[in-house]
């Protein structure tokens, strides 16, 4: 298989979990695709299908752990243009006023 057939499949694999999810008027949830997509793994006869489905089961976890290290930004910490809004100015020199007229050379 090819990489596109194999995003193809994986498509109509989650797909199907989603759809069974959907049908039976369960949560729609990473939790949930996941525990359907473990039982279609289990009934699934087709070993090139079953691996597949472990490969998207273990992807779907690897997200879910990488997003959750990430700490989602406040949304006041966010400026208007998504990024987060810190004080980058640091200032070198405190605020003392200078002599004019005190030439050092």
């Amino acid at each position: 298989m090819n990489r596109s057939e194999i995003e193809q499949l994986t498509d109509e694999i989650i797909g199907e979990a989603v759809l069974f999810l959907l049908k039976e008027n369960l949560p729609i949830n990473t939790q949930a695709l996941i525990r359907q997509l473990r039982a279609m793994k289990d009934e699934e006869s087709n070993s090139e299908r079953r691996e597949l489905i472990g490969e998207v089961i273990a992807k779907i976890s690897h997200t879910v752990v990488a997003t959750r290290r990430k700490p989602v930004p406040d949304e006041k910490a966010l400026s208007r243009d998504g990024r987060i809004a810190r004080d980058n100015v640091y200032q070198l020199f405190e605020d003392s006023k200078q002599p004019g007229n005190s030439k050092k050379h």
